[in-house]
């Protein structure tokens, strides 16, 4: 059944302004719901994540595309889109201090308005693969969160334990636990000779256990691949009751805390693995597009040109620092490009979206960076490509 409402224009005008504050607040009390996101053994705060989103969408915005960030986001599917292009932005960028890898590997995600649409994580990062491998991050309550038992009720399990900037996985203690267990269930004659496992030092008294635990990075100092310790406090009945770190330099640091975080879905958690420069169908793929060893995603280069179009037909002034005119014919835009770790190939390239004078998209044109001011510009192999595919895109 189809309901059709007709509306004045000035009441059609009060409606989207209604349902514009609507989404925004609820937009903005969905972000303040969460205490912050899960990046494998990362923790990234909100506040930080609000932080940098703000200034990673101004970036967006006055890009001139010669920097490597922002940069395209060519893995949508994490966030269920096919159909529009996504930013990254890494925390560091901002000054997040990390030391494995030029940028760290946590991302800000955002739409091409500048909206903020999640955090990801590049499990490549420090890696000699040049692709990156991203993974969705995962938005966890603690319990200080006033509903938290609201959100327990809707699924929400305790994942681990938020140690300032480090995630340790609730298995941890589990494992410990049961260790603990086995000890205090064992003959007298037994535990004489109980031997824990390697690299747990054991503290016994009336008090409990003491059990340790060594990560191997530490994303709370400037040099994360130091390994820190960790005191997992259970007491005479193997009771856990907390968790510390044995060496914290700053006293904001010395908490853990506990953290819920809703279980994704194995499709929303990890990119389309094909895509992946180690896979033996990379370079054969119909959906990869190549020019001058950069490599495309074919879906990424048509919302490119879709949203170039669109924005020309409706607002040119928005786009005019990233446009310029190769002669009367030929209108080029700058293309963002997605992420690469290829450090002796990053910025050699300028890639840009041809448009003819008929608005009609004419291939992808490149020029070597140092060449840029002589807009000497050339078309790349194989445009013909994209021109099919956009075609039947449009005919669809």
């Amino acid at each position: 059944m189809r309901i059709t409402i007709n509306l004045s224009p000035a009441k059609l005008r009060d409606w989207h302004a209604f349902l514009f504050a609507f989404v925004t607040l609820l937009e903005l009390s969905l972000q303040s719901d969460v205490s912050g996101y899960i990046c494998g053994d990362l923790v990234v705060w909100h506040d930080r994540v609000v932080e940098v989103a703000q200034l990673a969408s101004k970036m967006l915005k006055s890009s001139t595309v010669r920097q490597k960030f922002p940069a395209l986001l060519e893995d949508t599917q994490l966030f269920g889109i096919e159909s529009q292009n996504l930013f990254v932005v890494p925390l560091r960028r901002f000054g997040f201090p990390r030391s494995i890898g030029k940028y760290g590997q946590d991302r800000v995600v955002l739409d091409a308005s500048g909206k903020f649409m999640g955090v990801i994580y590049d499990t490549n990062d420090g890696n000699v693969n040049p692709m990156p491998a991203y993974r969705k991050c995962s938005p966890f309550i603690d319990y200080n969160h006033p509903e938290l038992e609201e959100y327990i009720d809707d699924g929400y399990q305790l994942a681990g334990f938020a140690c300032g900037s480090n995630f340790l996985e609730r298995d941890i203690e589990t494992n410990l636990h049961n260790e603990c267990v086995e000890y205090l269930n064992s003959p007298p004659e037994i535990k004489i000779k109980y031997k824990f496992s390697r690299n747990k030092f054991i503290h016994l008294g009336d008090d409990g256990f003491w059990l340790r635990h060594v990560s191997l990075k530490d994303y709370n100092h400037s040099h994360i691949g130091r390994p820190i310790r960790y005191q997992f406090e259970f007491n005479s009945q193997c009771r856990f009751l907390q968790l510390r770190p044995i060496s914290f330099k700053t006293p904001e640091q010395m908490t853990c805390v506990d953290v819920w975080s809703a279980v994704l879905p194995a499709a929303t958690i990890m990119a389309d693995p094909s895509f992946d420069l180690q896979s033996k169908n990379f370079g054969n793929s119909e959906e990869l597009y190549s020019c001058m060893y950069f490599t495309f995603r074919i879906t990424s280069i048509l919302n490119y040109i879709s949203n170039f179009l669109r924005t020309l037909s409706t607002d040119s002034s928005s786009i005019e620092h990233q446009t310029f005119k190769q002669d009367d014919n030929l209108l080029l835009w700058r293309i963002i490009l997605p992420e690469r770790h290829e450090r002796s190939r990053d910025n050699s390239f300028i890639f840009a979206i041809g448009i003819d004078k008929l608005n009609k998209f004419s291939g992808i044109y490149f020029v070597r960076a140092k060449n840029w001011t002589k807009k000497n510009v050339e078309l790349c192999p194989g445009s013909h490509i994209l021109r099919a595919h956009l075609q039947k895109r449009e005919s669809s």
